[in-house]
């Protein structure tokens, strides 16, 4: 089927580089410095939906995802109506726009599509310099637009790769978020911590609110320069005692910055009420974020694929289960420094199954599997059969940990017969309260 013919989801996915996934385009033009300019003149040309509301932008390395739904969870306790955006999804691409928690239906996701079509065709048309924009440009303006149209007060939105140049810095953000900041994407963002932390620092804004968790010295240096350089004002946080639902030392830095976000957004007329901080964590349900699967044997489920995160993924292993060896099903994507995900998982470890995670970029089992030091490894390319190996044979008292990629957890969820997490808080909050929205009206 054509992209003309496509149906709304096939449509907005053929807007990606098939080898590369969805924040790349073949027929794109500019490199990276065209996604935030593509991303604002669609906006404009959908009516500029981002000026209707309250956005607070979420970058960082390790733990973004999760800060920017603790947010979306504690406004709504709050009685906020808000929008939520994060990637990757796990089992279904709408799980990457979600109101009050809930997943944009699958009908909603096609007339949103639809929309952009004209849009696209007129940016074609108008600046032909720009080239087609990627799945992930076009995304951000359908769920931006989604918002709009269903009243939202507040757009939490969780940044793609690095800041200054990602789609999402289109907006003006009210506040902006960086959580804890490690290697990752060297090849775009560059091999220091410097110059990762400087594209992460693209999302400050001049005189507004910028929420920092902890950082390495490297990163803190960046961020307090380019905080004092525009005049914005720096929360540094420390961990919460508590992080609610969510497992882990880590969860607890991000639930801490989650609230210095939702403090700071009172200064624009968003409700903040302490006692729905407790409300919100204790609520959300993060999929694929050290999700605990039970029976026999238990299973852990959790997206670690970089230094900090699996260095984290570790600590809260040794917590949460400790003197337990750990079976482990793992498979990274090309690119990813596999030897330092490795390294903080292969002392806990009995066994290793490599695999390769889904998808184009997915490394090949082999490759991972050659790695692997001092610990038995076995090559199973299929995840689901490779999660099936494992809990086959994982000894009494063993835990299985399905890790390196969320990808592969989406993938995993599917095997266990987990469904699509239509929503990630359950129905009955309180009801929304009246909040003013930026362009005068009320948010439903």
């Amino acid at each position: 089927m054509t992209a003309r013919g496509a149906s709304g989801l096939e449509w907005l996915l053929s807007f990606s580089d098939p080898a590369r996934g969805v924040g790349w385009n073949t027929a794109s033009r500019g490199g990276l410095l065209w996604n935030a300019r593509r991303t604002r003149m669609l906006l404009d040309q959908s009516g500029a939906p981002d000026r209707r509301m309250i956005v607070v932008l979420v970058a960082g390395t390790k733990g973004k995802g999760s800060t920017a739904a603790m947010l979306a969870s504690i406004l709504a306790a709050s009685g906020v109506r808000t929008g939520l955006s994060t990637k990757p999804h796990l089992q279904a691409f709408r799980e990457r726009v979600r109101v009050d928690g809930v997943a944009i239906a699958d009908a909603t996701l096609a007339t949103r599509a639809d929309a952009l079509r004209p849009h696209v065709a007129e940016l074609r048309r108008r600046v032909p310099a720009a080239g087609a924009p990627t799945t992930f440009e076009l995304t951000t303006v359908l769920a931006l637009t989604h918002y709009a149209e269903e009243g939202c007060a507040v757009a939490v939105v969780e940044v793609g790769l690095g800041g200054r140049y990602d789609a999402t810095n289109a907006t003006d953000p009210h506040v902006s978020v960086i959580t804890t900041i490690s290697h990752d994407h060297t090849r775009e963002l560059g091999p220091r911590l410097r110059d990762i932390a400087t594209e992460k620092a693209g999302i400050i804004r001049p005189g507004r609110v910028t929420v920092s968790a902890g950082q390495r010295p490297e990163a803190r240096q960046v961020i307090r320069a380019a905080c004092a350089r525009t005049g914005a004002q720096l929360l540094e946080v420390r961990p919460l005692a508590r992080s609610g639902a969510l497992v882990g030392a880590h969860q607890r830095a991000n639930a801490a910055a989650a609230v210095a976000a939702a403090q700071a957004l009172a200064e624009h007329g968003i409700p903040f009420h302490q006692s729905a901080v407790a409300r919100g964590l204790r609520a959300l349900r993060w999929p694929g974020r050290f999700e605990v699967v039970g029976g026999t044997p238990v299973t852990v489920l959790d997206g670690a694929h970089n230094d900090g995160s699996a260095a984290a993924l570790a600590a809260t292993l040794r917590s949460t289960f400790p003197r337990r060896r750990v079976r482990l099903v793992l498979g990274l994507m090309e690119g990813k420094d596999a030897r330092a995900v490795l390294r903080p998982l292969l002392p806990l470890a009995s066994a290793v199954i490599a695999t390769r995670a889904p998808g184009p970029r997915g490394l090949e089992a082999r490759a991972l599997a050659r790695l692997v030091r001092a610990v038995p490894v076995e090559t199973v390319d299929d995840p689901a059969a490779a999660l099936r190996t494992a809990r086959e044979t994982a000894q009494r008292g063993e835990i299985v940990c399905v890790t390196g990629s969320l990808a592969l957890v989406g993938a995993a969820r599917d095997a266990l017969g987990l469904p699509v997490s239509e929503r990630l808080w359950a129905a009955g909050a309180p009801p929304h309260r009246a909040v003013a929205r930026t362009d005068g009206t009320r948010a439903r």
